[in-house]
């Protein structure tokens, strides 16, 4: 990676930074892609993220911090800085990939300043949501520390629809010299939910049918999605003397 001027990038890019996550109180891929002009979200089967971007509908185009996270589940955005949206071929800058893009999740980094957040959210069909953020350095500006958490319980209008996730995610910066950084991060989320596809049309429209009905067998429709991730990269600065 280098520090390329975006007039130098052959795609269109897009960045939802963290300012705006939180001022439209952002938490899931749908909220983000609903800012970004060219991109869709697909149903997923109510089971993972799924977007079209430009025409191309894609459940793999995503990555975490420059690598490639296509696991099948639906991300949250507890743990991020920001989101990177790049439109058009991506062979040269990511590798294999759909022609329409790819979004890149950027994860928040120990940094060496004191912080601490704790935000609890609420809603309708008994909605709960507990996030934390927490960033202290231990060794002046050589170690530094943060943690995010998040914890969601939540029902549906949909009978028997339900769901629950929660995730860690620790970051260690470690500043050896003025021109090295090293940063290691890791993610453990899990999300169970109950898959649902929706009512089937009839004769041409939705079937006139309560919005609450359930069609499936609720025992076999759960979805049980776990995510580990890791991470290290080591930062130096040249300078010419």
């Amino acid at each position: 990676r280098t520090d390329t001027p975006l007039i130098d990038v052959p795609q269109s890019i897009a960045v939802v930074s963290r300012e705006e996550i939180e001022a439209h109180r952002m938490s899931s891929m749908a909220d983000v892609v609903r800012y970004v002009p060219g991109i869709s979200m697909h149903q997923g089967e109510n089971n993972r993220d799924q977007v079209v971007i430009r025409g191309n509908s894609s459940s793999a185009d995503f990555y975490v911090n420059g690598v490639r996270d296509d696991v099948q589940y639906y991300r949250d955005l507890y743990n991020l800085e920001r989101v990177e949206v790049l439109k058009g071929p991506n062979a040269m800058i990511f590798g294999r990939g759909g022609g329409g893009g790819v979004i890149n999740r950027v994860t928040k980094t120990a940094d060496f300043m004191r912080l601490g957040e704790i935000t609890l959210q609420g809603g309708s069909y008994n909605n709960k949501r507990f996030a934390t953020d927490f960033d202290h350095p231990l060794l002046g500006d050589k170690l530094a520390f943060r943690l995010n958490g998040i914890y969601e319980n939540s029902g549906s209008f949909g009978k028997y629809v339900d769901l629950e996730r929660y995730g860690v995610s620790p970051s260690l910066t470690i500043a050896p010299g003025p021109n090295t950084t090293f940063r290691v991060g890791y993610e453990y989320f899990r999300d169970t939910r109950l898959a649902d596809r929706g009512i089937p049309s009839f004769q041409g429209r939705p079937a006139n049918v309560d919005i609450a009905t359930f069609y499936g067998d609720p025992d076999r429709s759960r979805v049980n999605a776990r995510v580990n991730l890791g991470n290290v990269t080591a930062e130096h600065q040249f300078r010419r003397v």
